[in-house]
């Protein structure tokens, strides 16, 4: 089951520090999303992503969401003002007001939710951007001795979830590898 208490200590003993799929993706991001967006990243984790968003001075605001407080490194948490907000919470139990945003990011989030709970999170998402941009992968994700990709869909799988909630759903190759499916999810052509 995913609960916070699991990720913290993911956090702190499954090396999920080792990289930042996020961080990795904003060149792929960056010709979607427009500057001077309003941007949710669903699942920030590190924060590194918003590190480097910030720094290209694009007129981003961003608002990160996470419910393993331990995975903010301290060069996010520094950022955290005006153009750079933080929230705990899970992703199925979004604030009531939380902002919505021209564009969301969940980068490798969803595959490792309760299965149970993708629906409403799709459902909490949507209500809080217009647009998303998502990245899953279908490999095993070995921590602490379990898989933690709960959902194993393939790009075709993905994009029809996606279709429930969004009207224009696009699947993408991925730059990295081609068991990493990417999705835009539009409101509107």
């Amino acid at each position: 089951m995913t609960t916070p208490a699991t990720y913290n200590e993911i956090w702190e003993k499954g090396f999920y520090r080792e990289g930042s799929c996020s961080k990795r993706m904003i060149p792929t991001m960056l010709n979607y999303i427009p500057s001077g967006s309003t941007i949710n990243d669903y699942g920030s984790g590190t924060g590194r992503a918003e590190v480097d968003m910030m720094a290209l001075n694009k007129g981003f605001k961003i608002n990160m969401v996470d419910f393993a407080d331990v995975a903010l490194e301290p060069e996010a948490r520094a950022l955290i003002g005006p153009n750079l907000t933080y929230t705990i919470a899970p992703l199925e139990a979004l604030p009531e007001d939380f902002p919505v945003a021209d564009w969301g990011i969940c980068i490798g989030v969803l595959m490792v939710v309760d299965p149970a709970k993708l629906s409403v999170i799709l459902s909490e998402i949507r209500r809080t951007c217009r647009n998303l941009f998502v990245e899953v992968y279908d490999t095993p994700d070995v921590r602490l001795g379990e898989d933690r990709t709960l959902i194993k869909g393939d790009a075709a799988w993905w994009a029809n979830k996606l279709r429930e909630h969004w009207p224009y759903v696009e699947s993408v190759r991925s730059p990295e590898h081609p068991r990493r499916y990417i999705t835009i999810c539009k409101s509107q052509q």
